[in-house]
């Protein structure tokens, strides 16, 4: 293997940033990878999203429900007795852009904790602005596009990626944390080691491909990993401030990533015919980033 990753080792050490492992893959092939601790399956976090969106491109593939369904339709049994107008309006698409016209996120509010079904306390929470105008980070809208998936196909969302997903790609006995009713959380949860998600971001390199089976459809990919809606307002960092695809985050030059809390990426370089996967436990994720961007990208 190439030899790339010495001078990003030690930014890393010398910055004293926790990390746990990196892997750097081009033209389809490992080139380099370090450890700094044991190779053990590790939370991803809100990477766990890019996952449930690709579940939902396939869903879609399928043809069990589209882009433009309003969200409310597919619980009607769960519904409060009066539901707005804004409410009324939110589709799939507005879950998947982040852009559900609810102000504050609702899973991890008290009527979510207080409330067992966890898609009745978001559907409770009822939008106060239209839907799809305004980017706000929140997991709950995740966490409804896996209740849609089990509605739609009948099968929790993990049961209905592995034959799909994670046993094409090649990811064995994947774990996904789940919700009091037993249903697999999609906006975090998700559970794989460094080297694990490498597959996931060269089937995305390759527009829904891997090894000559059709994942996904490549229209899902271009749309799901490109710029649709502005996040200058979410108050992360900069890398974060370059808008967001279905479930994606849009990077510099081209290029995309699936991240998580404290550290998680899949990070995806077209330009470059590149994936980076990497995991950690810091809150300098910028750090990470950047040292990418000038240490390792610059070297493929």
């Amino acid at each position: 293997m190439e030899n790339i990753l010495r001078e990003y080792i030690d930014y890393i050490d010398g910055r004293k940033i926790n990390m746990f492992g990196i892997c750097v893959q081009r033209h389809g092939k490992l080139i380099d990878s370090f450890r700094w601790t044991a190779d053990e399956p590790h939370p991803l976090y809100s990477m766990s999203k890019s996952y449930t969106s690709v579940g939902v491109g396939i869903a879609i593939d399928e043809g069990r429900f589209s882009l433009t369904d309003k969200v409310i339709s597919f619980f009607p049994e769960l519904l409060p007795e009066q539901v707005n107008d804004y409410a009324a309006e939110m589709t799939v698409r507005d879950l998947l852009t982040m852009a559900s016209g609810v102000s504050r996120p609702v899973l991890m509010s008290g009527s979510a904790v207080a409330e067992k079904d966890w898609a009745k306390a978001f559907l409770s929470a009822q939008p106060d602005t239209r839907p799809g105008k305004t980017f706000v980070y929140d997991s709950g809208c995740t966490y409804m596009l896996s209740r849609i998936i089990a509605k739609t196909a009948g099968v929790d969302l993990l049961d209905y990626l592995t034959p799909r997903l994670f046993a094409p790609l090649g990811i064995e006995d994947p774990v996904w944390d789940r919700c009091p009713l037993g249903y697999s959380l999609g906006g975090s949860g998700l559970r794989l080691k460094t080297a694990q998600s490498l597959p996931f971001g060269q089937m995305l390199l390759q527009g829904g491909e891997w090894k000559g089976r059709r994942i996904v459809s490549a229209e899902w990919i271009r749309e799901a990993t490109s710029f649709q809606i502005a996040t200058d307002n979410c108050g992360f960092f900069y890398d974060k401030s370059l808008g967001y695809g279905y479930q994606f985050w849009v990077a510099r030059d081209g290029a995309y990533r699936a991240s998580g809390a404290h550290g998680q990426g899949c990070f995806v370089i077209p330009r470059k015919d590149a994936v980076i996967t990497y995991n950690a436990h810091t809150p300098d994720m910028q750090a990470i980033l950047e040292g990418l961007w000038d240490i390792v990208i610059p070297k493929l």
